[in-house]
């Protein structure tokens, strides 16, 4: 089985990505894996800092294993925008395969310090770190960044960062957009293109919900080999919610509406994970 960073230097090869699905409970790591399943394709499960925080990192790393472990798919565990070090180091340890630590708000050098740090203590036990470069727009978890603060990656910055701290993937503000987007994304091809003939490192797409396959297409096949999608399967969950709600009035049956729930997440998935599969070179 390949690791964490051959999957995604695979996919980058092929011109294909790998899809990188929030989580936030037992529902929706069973759907995402369902979709993986249904598609016969590796998948990520990405972890935000309040999930861990929230389930504990002992205990939702006991989890993830738990429910991985029989999946006939490669699934692996992501730890997304965590700017805690020690956080990121207790992640590792737990069993996560690859933990991204988010040092975009700070000095590059701080940036390529931190980082550093992150991938020695990672790579002595086998993790993989993505690094982020520039300011993502919008609201995810925790994290947020105005439209008017919002700044697209540095070329010559991203390639110090690779070279200097030793990650093992980027993730470079492009002008995607965490959360919803409001109009058409602008998003920087020239830049991307770029930094693909730059580093040989793959790219990571933040803000994966809501860009057209035509988009997707063109950054896949730039090098972009994993996406990250979030707000599609939050939106998922909570619009089978109402849903359901109203179409059952006065149903009280947990277990249907998790069948449920677990339908509409994995069709979410599945929508994506077909489109990043469709560039694939044979």
């Amino acid at each position: 089985m390949r690791s964490y960073i051959e999957e995604l230097c695979h996919a980058k090869r092929h011109a294909s990505a790998l899809g990188a699905f929030n989580v936030f409970n037992g529902l929706s790591v069973r759907a995402v894996i369902a979709a993986a399943t249904e598609l016969d394709t590796p998948v990520i499960l990405q972890t935000s800092v309040p999930t861990v925080r929230q389930f504990g990192v002992e205990r939702l790393g006991a989890m993830l294993k738990l429910m991985t472990r029989d999946a006939p798919v490669h699934v692996m565990i992501h730890l997304d925008h965590c700017r805690d070090i020690e956080l990121a180091k207790a992640c590792v340890d737990a069993g996560w395969n690859s933990v991204m630590y988010d040092g975009s708000m700070l000095p590059l050098e701080e940036n390529i310090a931190n980082c550093r740090i992150i991938a020695s203590y990672a790579h002595a036990k086998g993790v993989q770190v993505e690094g982020e470069l520039g300011h993502i727009a919008g609201t995810e978890d925790s994290l947020s960044v105005a439209e008017a603060d919002a700044a697209d990656a540095d070329l010559d910055a991203s390639i110090r960062l690779v070279r200097e701290s030793g990650i093992d993937s980027l993730a470079p503000a492009i002008g995607t957009v965490h959360g919803t987007y409001r109009g058409e994304p602008h998003i920087n091809f020239p830049l991307v293109e770029q930094l693909a003939a730059a580093l040989d490192i793959p790219l990571v797409i933040h803000g994966g919900t809501g860009l057209s396959e035509a988009v997707f297409a063109r950054l896949i096949q730039n090098g972009a080999a994993k996406v990250n999608v979030a707000t599609a399967l939050r939106h998922a969950y909570f619009s089978g919610i109402q849903a359901y709600l109203s179409d059952n009035p006065g149903q009280e049956d947990p277990a249907a509406l998790d069948q449920f729930l677990s339908s509409r997440i994995q069709a979410a998935a599945a929508e994506h994970m077909r489109i990043f599969q469709a560039a694939a070179l044979p």
